[in-house]
């Protein structure tokens, strides 16, 4: 059954530094037993960007572990880029996204949706 769809991540990503999902989305991005992200970048600038994105997920919110590596320095050389990806669970009892760019002087504008499936 589908528990929920929501946008999670909505920003300019800008430099090469991670960026997670804010956290009001942690305790939703746990509640599910499995995950569909769909990632797309519409914009991107830069000297070859390229992205990456992990799941992450704690059980106690002190310290998010990376679970999966969804996209791994995914080039961003044609746009609009779209992807769908899988978390399969078990998960913890809270998620996050997070959004990491490559390349010089990256930029790009990330959205990310998030539906969640119960067993």
């Amino acid at each position: 059954m589908r528990l929920f769809t929501t946008l999670v991540f909505d920003q300019f990503v800008r430099g090469t530094a991670e960026v997670s999902s804010p956290p009001e989305f942690n305790d939703h991005l746990g509640k599910a037993s499995s995950i569909v992200y769909e990632i797309e970048v519409e914009e991107a600038a830069g000297t070859s960007p390229v992205i990456s994105v992990r799941h992450k997920h704690s059980n106690s919110g002190k310290g998010f572990i990376a679970l999966t590596n969804l996209l791994t320095t995914t080039a961003l050389d044609s746009l609009p880029f779209r992807d769908v990806k899988v978390q399969a669970g078990p998960l913890g009892g809270l998620g996050q996204v997070a959004v990491q760019l490559g390349g010089t002087n990256p930029v790009a504008r990330v959205r990310i949706w998030a539906t969640g499936w119960s067993a």
